[in-house]
């Protein structure tokens, strides 16, 4: 794991402490070997991720031997089921994956043969095409010339082609013979993998973490540099405070921990900061194994950099992190039960990792990375073993990690899950692909498993104004990653959004609730659908809100944990439109002075007893008033007004005069003022769109503006040169019906600029 040749002269206590160690753990439990099945996906290489048809699979076998010498150690095993064998590919491995050995597939006289899909590797000194050889603690791969970790291995290629098989890639045999000459066979227990969608991690995960072991999966915090054991991480590793003097956590150990450092007091290596050298000869060391980063958590860091190291001996209290040095070994180091899930739903299961050290390699011959003659397994890499680890749910494998280099940062791994019918709880367990020794020392934190919601957009996306008693169209436009989420219901809100109730059904007789048929739309890679439905809107009604529920089955979307509410909300405004009143406004314009807009507004054809009242709003949406004037005019001539809004502006803040008698409203046109200057931007585009593609576009300065729309070949289909004035400006393109549906791209050019956009053509008179 570490290096500790290089400490040899400077501080031999430290290598006495290492061997003693080392002897208590491997003789005082009668311990000479050690052993572990794996495997490692090098398709998917460092990034990580599921097994898919056409993956390359490395089967490894791992025999460690702690004290004397095994003999005739040999190595069979059954080609899995639905993969093929790569011919070529047996070979002895160092624990870093460098091959040691390589073998022919045929039996001729080396140690490696395959025939009739049963693999077969002899290991160790002597061993050849009939027998094994003998491997001694001594012998190589060395690990400090004190153990001898070689893996057994060959690849396979997925050769099933349907997601959701399984393959079964245990058993086999490690047998050996011990110093008293019985033969001891090792069956290597059943592991299963599914072939699996590499979905990534959700991008729009919602909820809360339903993790509930070790403080939400955070591993908790305080103002002690040690934590206490965990209850996640099994008996088969040991808990230990950090210590450069006493070298813990050592391989078979773990820590929890807040700050890294080599001790609890300055005596003892304590520190506070990762700017000690590598090797850090100091007296005592700072780092574990003079290599190991020192670092905190990373809960609540604003980068991948992680939380500097707490400064315990000061009172501050910092969050913690599990830190993990592999056993030599194969095998499990996290296990935990998550409970409260939601039958046929997406859950993205994550975590962060750290490889905690840069300089920790030893390679085969038991050379240190810091001593003469050291070979690294890529060139300039002193890490050794990098971790690589297997995330299974309920005993079934789903995604690899791949190996984690070292990059001084911390990395979040995890893939997406689709619990069954009735599933309300899973097994999550984290598995070690990799020998230690040498390297593979690294941390976990924040572990997460949230919801994968689906999206739900407004079709058109803006605020409109319908008159009252007319209809109006409300539509949805549904998407995700999955094929579950079906099921639907529409909710209305006359109170502003504080309750909200079913609307009922449509003008046609079509209901406000149901499921739909998901359509995959290889565009964007997701399943989508769309639901639009017209509603009467009532006298009374002066502002209605439309939202929208989502579940994977109709029986979650009442009062359900386990349905989704659309973040997107339909408001519609709807003045009275029975009279129409004569007021015309010619203009309104605004400034902004010390920080407060001045509002000024023309108007004609007046009859002396209308109200009108300036509206402010800081998102475009809710609109709240800041004050009104009454009209001037009783003979239709124009009237002009001028109001100072109160309340300081807002870096973007719009503004609309909306003109009122008795029941009955109109409104100006909105501008934009702020302190912060206004941006070119598009803004209430309008997608998917059919027979015109409405937007808003804000400008800094009037002036021209080209718009052009594009097919997805990059043909020009419509172009329209404009006028903009500074602020908000209505825009948009009509007469697109006859264009064929598909995939398209809206540039707009204003003086040395471009905004492009995205946008999808409908047909059957969907969208705008």
């Amino acid at each position: 794991m570490k290096n500790f040749l290089s400490r040899r002269a400077a501080l031999p206590k430290r290598c006495i402490t290492f061997f003693i160690i080392l002897f208590c753990t491997y003789n005082c439990l009668a311990q000479s070997v050690d052993y572990g099945k794996s495997y490692v996906n090098i398709t998917k290489g460092v990034n990580g991720g599921t097994i898919e048809p056409g993956d390359t699979l490395e089967i490894r076998a791992t025999f460690v031997v702690t004290s004397g010498t095994a003999k005739f150690c040999s190595f069979t095993d059954n080609v899995p089921t639905n993969t093929t064998y790569l011919p070529g590919t047996l070979r002895i491995l160092t624990n870093e994956g460098v091959i040691y050995q390589q073998f022919t597939d045929a039996a001729d006289g080396d140690a490696g043969t395959i025939a009739g899909g049963v693999v077969t590797i002899n290991m160790g000194t002597g061993a050849n095409a009939g027998t094994g050889g003998s491997v001694a603690r001594t012998g190589k791969p060395s690990f400090y010339g004190n153990a001898c970790i070689m893996v057994a291995a060959y690849r396979v290629v997925i050769n099933a082609i349907a997601y959701g098989t399984r393959l079964f890639l245990g058993g086999g045999i490690l047998s050996y013979t011990n110093s008293g000459g019985t033969v001891i066979p090792i069956t290597f227990p059943a592991d299963s993998a599914i072939i699996h969608p590499n979905y990534g991690i959700c991008s729009n995960v919602v909820g809360a973490n339903v993790v509930q072991s070790e403080f939400g999966g955070t591993f908790g915090s305080g103002n002690t540099k040690d934590r206490s054991a965990s209850v996640t991480i099994p008996a088969t590793y040991t808990f230990v405070p950090f210590s450069s003097s006493a070298g813990m956590p050592n391989d078979y150990y773990y820590g929890i921990s807040n700050n890294t450092s080599g001790g609890t007091t300055v005596a003892t290596g304590y520190t506070t900061s990762d700017a000690w050298p590598f090797p850090d000869n100091s007296s005592p060391s700072h780092r574990i194994f003079n290599s190991w980063d020192i670092i905190g958590d990373h809960t609540g860091a604003p980068t991948a950099a992680g939380n500097p190291p707490t400064d315990d001996l000061s009172g501050q209290s910092g969050g913690y992190m599990a830190v993990i040095n592999s056993s030599y070994r194969t095998d499990i180091t996290f296990v935990d039960t998550v409970k409260n899930l939601c039958p046929l739903t997406e859950y993205s299961y994550s975590a962060w990792f750290r490889n905690m050290c840069v300089k920790c390699g030893c390679d085969s011959n038991g050379t240190s990375w810091s001593s003469p003659g050291y070979h690294p397994q890529a060139p300039g890499d002193s890490t050794g073993v990098h971790p690589n680890l297997t995330f299974a749910v309920d005993g079934l494998d789903y995604y690899t990690t791949g190996g984690i280099p070292y990059s001084g940062l911390w990395v979040q791994k995890g893939l997406v899950y689709h619990t069954r019918a009735g599933q309300t709880s899973m097994i999550i367990t984290i598995r070690n692909n990799a020998p230690g020794g040498g390297g593979n020392d690294w941390a976990i934190d924040d572990i997460s498993v949230a919801t994968c919601s689906p999206n739900a957009s407004l079709v058109p996306n803006s605020v409109e104004t319908v008159c009252s008693g007319t209809m109006d169209t409300v539509g949805f436009s549904i998407s995700s990653t999955f094929h579950v989420y079906n099921a639907w219901q529409m909710q209305k809100s006359t109170d502003g959004g504080l309750t909200w109730a079913s609307p009922g059904n449509d003008s046609s007789g079509l209901a406000d609730h149901g499921t739909a048929t998901l359509v995959f739309d290889p565009v964007s890679s997701q399943y989508a659908y769309t639901i639009s439905r017209n509603y009467g809107l009532n006298l009374t009604d002066t502002s209605i809100q439309y939202r929208i529920i989502l579940a994977s089955d109709t029986s979650y979307l009442s009062g359900s944990s386990c349905s989704f509410t659309g973040q997107a909300v339909k408001i519609v405004r709807t003045p009275s439109c029975l009279v129409v009143l004569p007021v015309e406004f010619l203009s309104f314009t605004g400034v902004a002075d010390s920080g407060y807009a001045q509002l000024h507004w023309t108007a004609v054809d007046e009859t002396g007893y209308e109200t009108y009242t300036v509206e402010r709003s800081d998102d475009d949406v809710t609109f709240m008033p800041v004050g009104s004037l009454h009209a001037k005019s009783a003979d239709g001539t124009e009237a002009t007004y001028a109001l100072t809004d109160t309340r300081p502006l807002g870096n973007l803040t719009y503004y609309r005069v909306g003109v009122a008698r008795d029941h009955y409203r109109k409104y100006s046109q909105e501008i934009l003022l702020g302190n912060a200057g206004i941006g070119f931007e598009i803004k209430q585009l309008s997608n998917p769109f059919s027979t015109s593609l409405p937007f808003v576009l804000t400008v800094p300065q009037s002036g021209r503006t080209t718009v052009r729309l594009l097919d997805m070949y990059g043909n020009r289909v419509r172009q329209e040169n404009l006028s903009v004035a500074r602020g908000i400006n209505n825009m948009g393109l009509s007469g697109l019906g006859n264009l064929p549906a598909g995939v398209y791209a809206l540039q707009v050019q204003y003086q040395n600029k471009e905004i492009t956009r995205q946008v999808i053509k409908l047909t059957g008179g969907q969208g705008k």
